[in-house]
């Protein structure tokens, strides 16, 4: 049965783009869990640091600055390559897409050090409660890095194979899939980096 105009309409207007892609729309719920699960491992570690008898203090290991500062790089390069995907410039892009990628492998390593440094000091997972916290929230973190690490790769491995698309970049044109792709991994790593800097602050006001 032939639809007709006047019902085109209708099933256009039932249709109509809200303006937030579903995706986007479901990472942003994601987000909102992940939130909630951090804020909750946090709570916990303030409920156990209020008793005195259980709970040391330590300094944190200077490396968990400079993997913080390494992180605040990945927001950098990972947004300074969707501005370029932007505006075409399909080669900047590859080259800032891969060094998000270096800088976050980067971040795992320092996080790892991190570690190394607390057994070094002594404080090791099952020592005492307050070290076990940074164990268990950093390696938290760092699973959820690990996974937009892989989601990372997968674009970059598909943005160099494509580097010859006739359909879009030899003709300067922009894949509309893949910049919406961009745009939610660029969200994912903006919001696990302010986690890591939230962490952060959190970990050296109350480790001291």
């Amino acid at each position: 049965m032939e639809v007709t105009l006047s019902e085109k309409d209708i099933l256009k207007q039932k249709t109509e783009y809200t303006g937030v892609h579903p995706q986007k729309f479901a990472l942003w719920l994601a987000m909102a869990s992940m939130t909630m699960f951090f804020a909750a491992l946090t709570s916990a570690l303030l409920v156990k640091k209020g008793d005195f008898r259980a709970w040391e203090n330590f300094r944190l290991p200077n490396v968990f600055l400079f993997s913080t500062i390494t992180v605040v790089g990945v927001s950098a390069t990972i947004h300074a390559a969707l501005i370029c995907y932007r505006k075409t410039k399909f080669a900047a892009f590859r080259w800032l897409m891969f060094a998000s990628f270096v800088l976050a492998v980067l971040f795992l390593v320092l996080q790892l050090i991190g570690w190394l440094n607390l057994q070094a000091m002594g404080m090791t997972l099952t020592g005492t409660i307050s070290a076990s916290f940074i164990y268990l929230i950093t390696a938290a973190h760092g699973a959820h890095i690990a996974g937009g690490l892989v989601v990372m790769l997968i674009f970059l491995v598909f943005a160099v194979k494509e580097r010859n698309d006739p359909l879009y970049e030899l003709r300067d044109i922009i894949n509309p899939k893949r910049q919406l792709n961009l745009e939610m991994l660029a969200s994912y790593w903006h919001f696990v980096d302010i986690v890591w800097v939230y962490l952060y602050i959190f970990f050296v006001m109350n480790y001291q």
